[in-house]
């Protein structure tokens, strides 16, 4: 798995456990409960990886609400929603402070330039 690879790469290269960011645009499908399954694994699987993790689900309709539920559900349920490890957000420029706190640069800049690259809204 190619994301599981770059987590563990990361981490070896730099010795230091990384603040990981993954998004769903506003249009994306509900994923499945495979999908989600998959998903909570890696994350758990490769915990010793990640110091802080933000999920970003952009979208203002009934499924993305609905997919904000279920995945803080299973944030809980799996136990990965503990300690402020995990954290669930409705937009990206939310996650601003949290990767300015964390990484000591200016995290309204990185969301800037994520936005320029096309990987949030």
């Amino acid at each position: 798995m190619v994301v599981a690879s770059r987590f563990r790469e990361a981490y070896e290269k730099n010795r230091q456990q990384l603040c990981a960011v993954i998004t769903t645009a506003p249009k994306a499908r509900v994923p499945n409960s495979e999908e989600r399954k998959g998903l909570f694994k890696l994350l758990e699987d490769h915990r010793k990886y990640i110091c802080e993790l933000h999920l970003v689900m952009e979208g203002n309709e009934l499924q993305h609400n609905l997919q904000r539920i279920i995945a803080s559900a299973q944030l809980i349920v799996t136990r990965i929603y503990d300690n402020n490890y995990a954290r669930l957000h409705k937009r990206a420029d939310d996650i601003a402070p949290f990767l300015t706190n964390r990484l000591k640069v200016d995290g309204n800049r990185i969301i800037s330039d994520a936005r320029l690259l096309g990987l949030v809204a």
